[in-house]
């Protein structure tokens, strides 16, 4: 499963993040997949899951948005998005297009809280 070593990669992101917040705990985290990213959000957040049960913080919610894809017409500088794979301008028709956007897979936020057990044993 291809999402499977994504979700591991996005994972040692959110780990070396939460290194420098030690009396925090992850509540939440938030990945954004393209529509042409070659990521299933599905499959991604199933994967996520996976590895998160796994970890210190088995708790924290996963959140994975989709993102259109953003496109430009060559011909007649309409910017649009898409979320199909139909790319044709809706203004002009024409397939002449740059893809402006909706490529990218990233994590976008995590949500972390103050952790009591570790305020209080200090």
């Amino acid at each position: 499963m291809h999402e499977l070593s994504l979700a591991q990669a996005i994972w040692r992101q959110v780990t070396r993040e939460m290194e420098s917040h030690p009396r925090c705990r992850l509540a939440a985290l938030t990945v954004v997949v393209g529509t042409f990213s070659g990521a299933d959000p599905e499959s991604l957040e199933f994967a996520m899951r996976l590895v998160v049960e796994e970890s210190a913080w088995p708790t924290a919610e996963v959140r994975i948005r989709t993102e259109p894809v953003a496109l430009k017409c060559r011909a007649c500088g309409r910017a649009y998005e898409t979320e199909t794979l139909d790319l044709a301008c809706p203004d002009c028709g024409g397939f002449d297009v740059e893809v402006t956007g909706g490529r990218d897979l990233r994590l976008e936020s995590l949500e972390v809280v103050q952790d009591d057990e570790a305020r209080d044993s200090s």
